[in-house]
């Protein structure tokens, strides 16, 4: 059996030889980057018969070949999954490492793999939400749209002295002496380029992101900044500069916008809008520990649904839609909020699309994030067209409304209780559950958008940003809503 993906131009290719257990003799090639999962679900590429081999699990272990690098992750079976019988949660595969479920052991084949010494860490550290600095929270300014947000002061002579003060209604301004008053002491004098650096909002593998005050027009920004480790590391290079042209090509008042980029001391940094109301995965997990209103709920959906549409239509799907990355212009129980996407690290045109649980791995991220991608991202990764996104807008909706996933992960209830299921095995194989079970006030109108935005199979789904929005602000309006 051939697995095979799009990519082109890869000289990495893999084998999977079954040499021991009931399928014993079968072979599997894959070639360029792809996803190979093995259990007793009929999801897997290597289906095994749970009567022959009672030790497997029914989503058992997934292998990820992302040229140049092949990986192996347990999704919390039973029994354990081994590599040259030890016993791993996650194993970067070398050429002839045998990998053992149950009484099956494949053997890997592996064609084209640099040395060791040649790739980068599999694995960067990132800290969560936890390790903020500074939320980036703050009321909005009184006494006018160039007020200071510390005194009040008018800045409207700075603020529209680069001439794009009209392109950014929802920007905060400072003046320097409330600039000195709020930057930490540990950043006093440091700078990129035209911006003074104020406090850290986060830290992760690739590079800091900090609050920043742009000099010349006073205007409040968000500055991520790349190491030095991963300005040198070719792959993260890439990825940040793809973030930063895909953020730079599509205008739209619900996207982010890139406001500059440039190179301090050999690292690069690119300026994007500051956020003065932060995330809305924040927002419910941290704020309200619980479910949005309705009618913001629905508001935030159908402006993120707007600003998906013109990344679609601009040929970009985003790969990694959640509440994390849906920032709000101001704090969230302001009238006059506003939602727009970001991080665009992933997002990547039709041709080259896909999320998988690799580059979860990568970027430290776990089970939460998983459960915002839709099956088609784990079986065939690069089978990813824009219906993904609104799946994920969907399951986006589903969880401001009530706080939950769709899906269910708590232990089974009964005088036997089984496992709690993996991530990858919820998305695979369980329903959705109803949102009215979970959010029995909501109108049947908007209940039924998203349950329907919520199903797995692509053909019961909402398939484009607008045809979901326009449903969606249907049932808001006969519902009175908004």
């Amino acid at each position: 059996m051939v697995v095979r993906s799009r990519a082109r131009g890869s000289p990495v290719k893999l084998r999977l030889e079954v040499v021991d257990g009931p399928e014993a003799g079968r072979s599997f090639d894959l070639d360029g980057a792809a996803s190979f999962l093995v259990g007793r679900s009929p999801q897997a590429h290597l289906r095994l018969d749970p009567v022959a081999d009672r030790y497997v699990s029914r989503t058992h272990f997934l292998v990820e070949l992302r040229p140049p690098r092949c990986l192996v992750t347990d999704l919390d079976s039973a029994n354990g999954t081994f590599v040259n019988d030890e016993r791993v949660a996650q194993w970067e595969l070398r050429d002839g490492d045998v990998i053992r479920a149950g009484r099956t052991r494949i053997r890997v084949r592996l064609e084209g793999v640099p040395p060791a010494a040649e790739r980068q860490p599999l694995h960067a550290a990132v800290e969560g939400e936890d390790g903020l600095v500074d939320s980036g929270i703050m009321s909005p300014p009184a006494g006018g749209p160039f007020a200071c947000c510390g005194c009040g002061r008018d800045l409207g002579i700075h603020a529209v002295s680069d001439g794009r003060a009209a392109e950014l209604p929802d920007a905060v301004y400072i003046c320097r002496a409330c600039t000195a008053a709020q930057q930490l002491p540990a950043l006093a004098g440091r700078r990129l380029g035209q911006l003074t650096l104020l406090r850290p909002l986060g830290r992760g593998g690739m590079g800091v992101v900090y609050k920043a005050v742009h000099d010349a027009t006073r205007r409040i920004c968000a500055v991520k900044h790349l190491h030095p480790s991963a300005a040198t590391d070719e792959r993260a290079r890439r990825t940040f500069e793809r973030e930063i042209d895909v953020q730079s090509a599509v205008l739209h008042p619900n996207l982010v916008r890139v406001l500059g980029r440039g190179e301090s001391g050999g690292c690069f940094f690119v300026v994007v809008e500051f956020m003065a109301g932060g995330d809305v995965g924040r927002v419910v997990g941290k704020v309200l520990k619980g479910p949005l209103p309705v009618a913001l709920s629905c508001r935030i959906t159908l402006q993120v649904l707007a600003g998906l549409e013109a990344l679609h239509e601009a040929g970009f799907v985003h790969r990694d839609l959640k509440p994390a990355n849906f920032m709000l212009s101001r704090p969230w129980d302001d009238p006059t909020v506003v939602a727009k996407i970001t991080d665009y690290g992933l997002a990547k045109s039709y041709e080259d699309a896909g999320r998988s649980i690799f580059d979860y791995t990568r970027s430290g991220e776990a089970g939460g994030s998983l459960l915002f991608m839709p099956p088609e991202q784990i079986l065939n990764f690069r089978f990813v067209t824009p219906a993904a996104d609104v799946y994920a807008v969907g399951v986006s909706l589903y969880y401001l409304l009530t706080g939950k996933h769709s899906v269910e992960l708590s232990m089974p209830a009964g005088p036997a209780p089984g496992r709690r299921p993996n991530p990858i095995e919820a998305i695979l194989e369980q329903p959705p559950v109803p949102v009215r079970q979970r959010a029995p006030g909501l109108g049947a109108g908007i209940a039924a958008v998203v349950d329907q935005a919520v199903q797995k199979e692509l053909g019961a789904r909402f398939t484009t940003a607008t045809a979901m929005r326009v449903a969606l602000a249907e049932a808001v309006a006969r519902e009175g809503r908004l």
